[in-house]
Protein backbone atom coordinates (compact mmCIF):
# COMPACT_ATOMS: atom_id res chain seq x y z
CA UNK A 1 0.00 0.00 0.00
CA UNK A 2 1.51 3.41 -0.64
CA UNK A 3 2.07 6.24 1.47
CA UNK A 4 -1.19 7.86 0.00
CA UNK A 5 -3.38 5.15 1.28
CA UNK A 6 -1.84 4.93 4.37
CA UNK A 7 -3.68 5.94 7.91
CA UNK A 8 -2.08 8.88 9.80
CA UNK A 9 -4.02 8.51 12.82
CA UNK A 10 -2.05 11.77 14.50
CA UNK A 11 -3.70 14.27 11.81
CA UNK A 12 -6.86 12.31 12.35
CA UNK A 13 -10.04 13.44 14.63
CA UNK A 14 -10.31 9.76 15.42
CA UNK A 15 -13.05 9.48 13.10
CA UNK A 16 -13.15 5.76 13.08
CA UNK A 17 -13.35 5.51 16.27
CA UNK A 18 -16.90 7.96 16.34
CA UNK A 19 -18.06 7.03 13.02
CA UNK A 20 -18.98 3.12 12.70
CA UNK A 21 -21.25 0.92 15.13
CA UNK A 22 -19.86 -2.47 16.38
CA UNK A 23 -20.92 -5.30 18.70
CA UNK A 24 -19.64 -6.69 21.74
CA UNK A 25 -17.99 -9.90 20.26
CA UNK A 26 -15.15 -11.96 18.82
CA UNK A 27 -14.23 -8.37 16.59
CA UNK A 28 -14.87 -5.69 19.90
CA UNK A 29 -14.90 -5.89 23.60
CA UNK A 30 -18.30 -3.95 23.84
CA UNK A 31 -21.50 -2.32 21.96
CA UNK A 32 -21.00 1.08 20.14
CA UNK A 33 -23.62 2.74 18.04
CA UNK A 34 -22.45 4.95 15.04
CA UNK A 35 -22.18 8.64 15.84
CA UNK A 36 -20.87 8.14 19.38
CA UNK A 37 -17.06 8.00 20.53
CA UNK A 38 -15.70 4.48 21.50
CA UNK A 39 -14.96 4.83 25.24
CA UNK A 40 -11.57 3.96 24.96
CA UNK A 41 -11.26 7.38 23.24
CA UNK A 42 -8.79 9.72 24.94
CA UNK A 43 -8.72 12.60 23.00
CA UNK A 44 -8.24 11.75 19.52
CA UNK A 45 -6.28 8.73 20.77
CA UNK A 46 -6.98 5.32 21.65
CA UNK A 47 -6.03 4.69 25.30
CA UNK A 48 -6.00 0.65 24.25
CA UNK A 49 -3.89 1.21 21.16
CA UNK A 50 -1.02 -0.69 21.63
CA UNK A 51 -2.94 -3.92 23.43
CA UNK A 52 -6.16 -3.97 20.77
CA UNK A 53 -5.70 -7.31 20.20
CA UNK A 54 -5.28 -8.77 23.89
CA UNK A 55 -8.45 -7.02 24.88
CA UNK A 56 -10.57 -7.99 22.07
CA UNK A 57 -10.58 -5.15 19.53
CA UNK A 58 -9.26 -7.47 16.64
CA UNK A 59 -12.04 -5.52 13.95
CA UNK A 60 -10.24 -1.75 15.29
CA UNK A 61 -6.79 -3.70 14.59
CA UNK A 62 -8.25 -5.23 10.77
CA UNK A 63 -9.61 -1.89 10.13
CA UNK A 64 -7.54 0.04 7.35
CA UNK A 65 -9.21 3.70 6.59
CA UNK A 66 -7.02 3.99 3.59
CA UNK A 67 -6.11 7.88 4.76
CA UNK A 68 -9.61 8.84 4.38
CA UNK A 69 -9.57 10.05 8.17
CA UNK A 70 -6.53 12.39 8.15
CA UNK A 71 -7.83 13.99 4.52
CA UNK A 72 -11.37 14.54 5.86
CA UNK A 73 -9.90 15.84 9.23
CA UNK A 74 -7.98 18.33 6.85
CA UNK A 75 -11.14 19.70 5.25
CA UNK A 76 -12.57 20.93 8.64
CA UNK A 77 -11.38 23.87 10.29
CA UNK A 78 -12.38 22.34 13.21
CA UNK A 79 -13.31 19.11 14.74
CA UNK A 80 -16.49 17.15 16.10
CA UNK A 81 -14.66 17.62 19.31
CA UNK A 82 -14.36 21.64 19.40
CA UNK A 83 -17.96 21.59 17.77
CA UNK A 84 -20.57 18.70 18.37
CA UNK A 85 -22.76 19.59 15.32
CA UNK A 86 -19.61 18.98 13.05
CA UNK A 87 -19.89 15.24 14.00
CA UNK A 88 -22.91 14.29 11.53
CA UNK A 89 -21.63 16.13 8.39
CA UNK A 90 -17.58 14.49 9.69
CA UNK A 91 -19.16 11.40 9.91
CA UNK A 92 -20.72 11.12 6.33
CA UNK A 93 -17.59 12.77 4.73
CA UNK A 94 -15.20 10.36 5.97
CA UNK A 95 -17.93 7.00 5.00
CA UNK A 96 -17.71 8.91 1.64
CA UNK A 97 -13.56 9.57 1.36
CA UNK A 98 -13.12 5.78 2.47
CA UNK A 99 -15.00 4.44 -0.10
CA UNK A 100 -13.50 6.98 -2.26
CA UNK A 101 -10.12 6.48 -1.66
CA UNK A 102 -10.66 2.37 -1.99
CA UNK A 103 -11.69 3.28 -5.76
CA UNK A 104 -8.80 5.17 -6.46
CA UNK A 105 -6.41 2.30 -4.53
CA UNK A 106 -8.36 -0.04 -7.43
CA UNK A 107 -7.20 2.48 -10.01
CA UNK A 108 -3.55 2.53 -8.89
CA UNK A 109 -3.89 -1.31 -9.38
CA UNK A 110 -5.31 -1.20 -12.63
CA UNK A 111 -1.97 0.54 -13.75
CA UNK A 112 -0.72 -2.81 -13.69
CA UNK A 113 -3.01 -4.35 -16.54
CA UNK A 114 -2.12 -4.69 -20.34
CA UNK A 115 -4.86 -2.28 -20.89
CA UNK A 116 -5.95 -0.88 -24.69
CA UNK A 117 -4.37 2.77 -24.61
CA UNK A 118 -7.75 3.88 -24.79
CA UNK A 119 -8.95 2.04 -21.32
CA UNK A 120 -5.84 3.42 -20.09
CA UNK A 121 -6.66 6.63 -21.01
CA UNK A 122 -10.76 6.35 -19.05
CA UNK A 123 -8.86 5.05 -15.82
CA UNK A 124 -6.73 7.79 -16.13
CA UNK A 125 -9.49 10.54 -16.66
CA UNK A 126 -11.29 8.37 -13.72
CA UNK A 127 -7.87 8.69 -11.31
CA UNK A 128 -7.96 12.77 -11.99
CA UNK A 129 -11.35 12.74 -11.40
CA UNK A 130 -11.08 10.58 -7.75
CA UNK A 131 -7.93 13.13 -6.86
CA UNK A 132 -10.13 16.20 -7.50
CA UNK A 133 -12.93 14.47 -5.16
CA UNK A 134 -10.89 14.48 -2.18
CA UNK A 135 -9.67 17.72 -2.45
CA UNK A 136 -12.84 19.42 -1.11
CA UNK A 137 -16.20 18.53 0.46
CA UNK A 138 -19.05 19.54 -2.58
CA UNK A 139 -17.39 17.03 -4.77
CA UNK A 140 -17.38 14.46 -2.47
CA UNK A 141 -20.69 14.84 -1.75
CA UNK A 142 -22.12 14.46 -5.31
CA UNK A 143 -19.79 11.43 -5.97
CA UNK A 144 -21.28 8.84 -7.39
CA UNK A 145 -19.30 5.77 -7.22
CA UNK A 146 -21.90 3.44 -9.39
CA UNK A 147 -20.24 4.09 -12.93
CA UNK A 148 -16.89 3.61 -11.75
CA UNK A 149 -17.44 0.54 -9.80
CA UNK A 150 -19.19 -0.97 -13.14
CA UNK A 151 -16.38 0.43 -14.87
CA UNK A 152 -13.74 -1.26 -12.59
CA UNK A 153 -15.83 -4.99 -13.22
CA UNK A 154 -15.10 -4.34 -16.80
CA UNK A 155 -11.42 -4.71 -16.60
CA UNK A 156 -11.78 -8.44 -16.01
CA UNK A 157 -11.77 -8.58 -19.49
CA UNK A 158 -8.16 -7.31 -19.34
CA UNK A 159 -6.84 -10.02 -16.94
CA UNK A 160 -5.38 -12.84 -18.69
CA UNK A 161 -6.68 -16.04 -17.12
Amino acid sequence: MTSEFASDCSNCAALCCMAFAFDEGEMFGHDKPAGLPCHNLEGFSCAIHARLSEAGYLGCVAFECLGAGQKVTALFTQTWRDQPRLARPMIEAFRQMRDVQELRQMLKAAAALPLPEAVEAERQAWDTELMVTTQALAPLAVFDPAPLRAWLKGLAAHVSR
